[in-house]
């Protein structure tokens, strides 16, 4: 075979085996969750699958790169449904505008405040 040539069937059966690896556990995933009904989303458990093999050293990090590093160049485009589901629903938010900030800034801002109250009266203070 030719030099280029074979270079070329070496990343083209990387990015074969990254993809099917992806795409098992994204699988794997979505028939556990559909079985087991689980109230947690499919994705987010078939990357915690991918994270567990990854950290058992069942998969190496090398088989993935071509298949993740498109991905993750690209993730933003993914975010585009989202963004244009906003959209849609800006009256509604608009609507509850008060209601979203104190969810969003007011209730995490006592949350941190009254932790770290509770903390400086513990006997492991600094």
């Amino acid at each position: 075979m030719k030099p280029r040539v074979k270079t070329l069937s070496v990343h083209l059966t990387k990015l074969t085996f990254g993809t099917l690896v992806v795409v098992t556990c994204l699988w794997s995933a979505r028939m556990i969750v559909a079985f087991g009904a689980l109230p947690i989303p499919a994705p987010l458990l078939g990357m915690l699958i991918l994270f567990a093999l990854l950290q058992g050293r069942i998969i190496k990090v090398d088989w993935l790169i071509p298949v993740c590093q498109p991905l993750i160049s690209y993730l933003a485009f993914f975010f585009i449904p989202v963004g244009v589901g906003v959209i849609n629903y800006l009256n509604l938010l608009a609507e509850n505008a008060l209601l979203i900030i104190i969810l969003l800034v007011v209730l995490p801002t006592l949350a941190l405040l009254a932790v770290g109250k509770f903390a400086s009266k513990g006997r492991y203070r600094d």
